[in-house]
C-alpha cells in the first residue's frame, strides 16, 4: 500500500524504499528518510531556595535533573547582576546580588521537537542590620528618674523592635523606634 504506516524505534532513524514494478521493465525506486525523533527529557529546574538558608549569600548550588534525552541550558527569566558558571551544567552554580530575587529557566531542548521548561525561583536574603541596643543607662544620670531615652541604631535592613528579656512593670512609647522612650519603675 502506497500508505501503509510504519512502525519503528523512537530515536532511530530508517530511510525506506517504494518500489513500483512492471515486468519486464526496469523497476523505478524512490526513497524516503523517516526519523522518529524523541521528546526532550521534562525539565525540572529542582526546588525553589528563597528562605533563611540564602541570608547572607549570593551564590547558591542548582538542582536540575540531567536529562536522558536532548541537552540543558540555563537562562535568567527576571532579575539582574546575575551569572552562572556553566549554564550547561544542571548543578552549576548561580551568583547574585545580595537583596535581589531571580527567575531561572531550565530549558531541555532535543530538536526539533517542542523543547521542555522549568523555573526556580532564587532570593539572596540579606542579612538584618547587627543589633546595638545603644548604652548601659545604670549611672546618677537615671537616680529620680523613671524614663529614659533609648539609642539603638536604626536597621538599613529589616525592622526593629523592643522587647523586655527581664524586669517587671515597664513600657515603651514606641516598640519599634530606635529611639523610644522607656518607662520603669523606680528602683
Amino acid at each position: 500500500s502506497p500508505t501503509s504506516t510504519f512502525s519503528g524505534t523512537a530515536g532511530s532513524t530508517y530511510t525506506l524504499r517504494w518500489t513500483i514494478s512492471s515486468s519486464p521493465c526496469t523497476a523505478s525506486t524512490d526513497n524516503v528518510v523517516i526519523t522518529f525523533n524523541r521528546n526532550p527529557t521534562t525539565a525540572n529546574a529542582g526546588p525553589d531556595q528563597t528562605g533563611a538558608a540564602t541570608c547572607g549569600l549570593t551564590q547558591v548550588t542548582l538542582a536540575a535533573n540531567a536529562p536522558s534525552v536532548g541537552t540543558g541550558q540555563w537562562s535568567i527569566v527576571s532579575g539582574t547582576g546575575g551569572s552562572f558558571a556553566n549554564t550547561a551544567s544542571p548543578t552549576s552554580t548561580f551568583s547574585g546580588t545580595a537583596g535581589n530575587t531571580y527567575t531561572l529557566r531550565w530549558t531541555i531542548t532535543n530538536s526539533p521537537c517542542t523543547a521542555s521548561t522549568d523555573n526556580v525561583v532564587i532570593t539572596f536574603n540579606r542579612n538584618p542590620t547587627t543589633a546595638n541596643a545603644g548604652p548601659d543607662q545604670t549611672g546618677a544620670a537615671t537616680c529620680g528618674l523613671t524614663q529614659v531615652t533609648l539609642a539603638a541604631n536604626a536597621p538599613t535592613v529589616g525592622t526593629g523592635q523592643w522587647s523586655i528579656v527581664s524586669g517587671t512593670g515597664g513600657s515603651f512609647g514606641n516598640t519599634t523606634s530606635p529611639t523610644s522612650t522607656f518607662s520603669g519603675t523606680a528602683g
